[in-house]
């Protein structure tokens, strides 16, 4: 069956996450249903990153095998103006393309770039209200926060920052980059790269940087936490409305 990519963003505050579940509207429920009404055959979908409820994407890509004689091969271009608009405001399709059967979503993925947004204002500006975690006071120490991050970039076992499926998942993961930026109007930025992530990982980052920005702990307490491999450590985990996907790479 020829396999089509579709390349798309969405704003996840109304969704149960991606993944599809019995009566619970998702982001991968609402784009099959819309994909299997348009070329009239049941499909299914394999996504770059499964992201949680509440959690955004402003680039996500998915692959599905379209079966011969569907609708949707008939004209790619007008596939994606009616998917795009069957999907609602709350989901964006920028492209979909046939490529070639070896090319997987998920597993052909060689970087994902996440970003995290937090205000440290007293008030925020309530247009961010869905998608920036409001901190508020007292501003965070930014430079901190940086230097603390870059405990994180390397190979490690990132058990403490991880939510385990079972006793037997592996949890070694690679960071590429962390950085942490301060905006205007009381926004900073996390910004959180490597090849592939667990369940929460990224939140739970943002949560142990928020401590040291808060002059909680000091960036040498990011080792210990590594070490530690103990969920409890961390402390809070950062809420989801302020995580954003914001681009999956792959083989040129």
């Amino acid at each position: 069956m020829p396999r089509v990519r579709i390349d798309f963003a969405y704003d996840g505050s109304r969704f149960r996450g991606f993944a599809a579940q019995h009566d619970q509207r998702t982001v991968g429920g609402v784009l099959q249903d819309a994909l299997e009404r348009l070329g009239g055959a049941a499909v299914d979908l394999t996504v770059a990153g499964r992201t949680d409820a509440g959690v955004h994407a402003s680039y996500q890509t998915l692959h599905t095998d379209i079966p011969e004689g569907s609708r949707l091969l008939d004209d790619l271009s007008r596939a994606r103006r009616a998917l795009d608009r069957m999907c609602g405001p709350e989901i964006a399709v920028w492209r979909m393309r046939e490529v070639p059967a070896s090319f997987d979503a998920r597993f052909s993925a060689t970087m994902r770039r996440y970003r995290y947004r937090v205000c440290d204002a007293s008030a925020m500006d309530p247009m961010w209200r869905h998608h920036t975690w409001h901190a508020g006071e007292p501003p965070l120490d930014v430079e901190a926060m940086h230097a603390a991050g870059q405990h994180l970039v390397g190979e490690h076992d990132f058990s403490s920052f991880c939510r385990r499926a079972s006793v037997e998942q592996h949890l070694r993961r690679r960071v590429d980059v962390v950085w942490v930026r301060r905006r205007p109007h009381g926004l900073v930025e996390v910004a959180v790269e490597g090849p592939a992530f667990c369940h929460q990982m990224v939140r739970s980052l943002v949560g142990c940087l928020l401590r040291v920005g808060r002059g909680q702990r000091s960036p040498a307490w990011v080792p210990e936490v590594i070490a530690a491999r103990d969920r409890t450590v961390v402390g809070q985990v950062a809420p989801p409305h302020g995580l954003t996907l914001v681009g999956v790479t792959y083989p040129s």
